[in-house]
């Protein structure tokens, strides 16, 4: 009886997991349907707003490319066409039109893009680029803050200044371009509470903005010179360089015995670009006491560009340093001056 009982239960035991390995696959495959469903809607709904943006943007082209030619009269507001009258109060249309006008003022300036920012102040589409700026997803945070930028809305100004400190390195990217394409150097003013380094990249485009601007303070410069945050220093000596501005020569020569080695190298090549008798004796002088030997070499490559015949006995004793690469470059900067001289 024992043993029939034992038998049973083992039959039984065998069919419900059967049964229940049947029932997971049936649940596993209608989640997996379930995803697939999802996923081809998600992609078919993508499909769907792609297709009637660009519905949206063709329609709204011929109207545009009027509106560029025109020779408009700042007190006179641009005619709507009677088409595209019930388009602009409607939010995705709005979207659609707000994304061409970015698209085309990228393109252009002058008459046609003044044309371009007093549509979209007509059409108050700065409602629009504010509210991204304002959402906390940083990418349409970012997006809001270079639409305001593009569409050169300085009414923002107050709402863009704290986010060149976000946490988030495209939003205060993104916010720091915004002040500087708005305000040239007085855009700079976040230098002075900067928590967070400014990357290679982006001191850039910072020096893009400002390549046809002369330096507007001398007091300013100098104090971001003496700034906490070295990549302000960086930054700050690569203006002058690409400015050639003499007068900060003093400053940029203290810059060598700065503690941060980025630094230090973009003074050498600061004084590079600024050539003079007095920036040539800081970079012989400030060679024996460079510990980098990186900079030492940078150093020797500098004085090719600033130095004279009076740096041939300096280079000359180098000849007998045991650094062979110090030899070497000593040895090209001295044949480089006395082609020179």
């Amino acid at each position: 009886m024992t043993s029939i009982l034992s038998t049973a239960l083992q039959q039984l035991a065998r069919f419900t997991s059967i049964e229940l390995f049947f029932i997971a696959i049936s649940v596993l495959a209608t989640i997996i349907i379930t995803l697939i469903g999802a996923m081809l809607y998600i992609m078919l709904a993508k499909k769907n707003i792609s297709n009637r943006e660009a519905q949206l943007q063709q329609q709204f082209k011929y109207w545009l490319v009027s509106i560029i030619l025109q020779d408009a009269d700042k007190q006179q507001r641009f005619e709507i066409p009677e088409d595209i009258k019930p388009l602009v109060h409607r939010r995705f249309a709005r979207k659609a039109l707000l994304a061409e006008l970015i698209r085309l003022k990228n393109d252009l300036s002058g008459q046609s893009g003044d044309n371009l920012i007093k549509l979209y102040n007509e059409l108050q589409l700065d409602r629009l680029s504010a509210y991204d700026m304002r959402n906390g997803r940083w990418f349409e945070k970012a997006k809001g803050i270079q639409e305001l930028a593009v569409m050169e809305q300085k009414a923002y100004i107050d709402e863009i200044y704290p986010l060149a400190n976000h946490r988030h390195p495209m939003v205060r990217m993104e916010a720091q371009i915004a002040l500087v394409y708005l305000l040239q150097y007085e855009g700079l003013s976040f230098f002075e509470n900067l928590k967070y380094p400014l990357t290679e990249w982006h001191q850039i485009k910072l020096l893009q903005l400002l390549a046809n601007q002369p330096i507007s303070s001398e007091t300013i410069v100098t104090s971001w010179l003496n700034s906490p945050n070295p990549s302000v220093v960086q930054f700050t000596l690569k203006l002058i360089a690409e400015q050639h501005a003499t007068q900060f020569q003093n400053d940029v020569i203290s810059c060598l015995s700065h503690p941060d080695d980025a630094v230090r190298r973009q003074a050498i090549a600061c004084l590079g670009e600024i050539p003079s008798e007095p920036a040539a004796t800081a970079l012989r002088t400030h060679y024996t006491n460079e510990s980098c030997k990186v900079l030492q070499l940078t150093i020797l490559s500098g004085l090719m560009k600033t130095g004279t015949a009076g740096e041939l006995p300096f280079l000359q004793e180098l000849q007998l340093a045991p650094d062979e690469s110090v030899r070497l470059a000593a040895m090209k900067t001295m044949q480089h001056l006395q082609q020179q001289a």
